[in-house]
């Protein structure tokens, strides 16, 4: 699976603490890698994904064929 972010994303992201924007980074490559990871959370909700970057945040997503871009 592909990833991409939207524009609006990295608005959100360059607003986070300098500490979440590291873990989501960290986070990202987990993904990347073990998507199946215990601690992302990731879920599909609805028409929707969801990956966790902490315990206060998370990332939503909505699949587009075979990617999901991140928004």
């Amino acid at each position: 699976m592909n990833h991409h972010a939207s524009s609006a994303f990295w608005d959100c992201y360059r607003k986070l603490p300098d500490s979440i924007q590291h873990l989501a980074d960290k986070n990202y490559e987990l993904l990347k890698h073990d998507p199946e990871h215990p601690s992302l959370h990731y879920k599909k909700v609805g028409a929707y994904r969801s990956v966790r970057v902490g315990i206060a945040y998370h990332a939503p997503g909505v699949e587009d064929g075979k990617s999901i871009v991140w928004f």
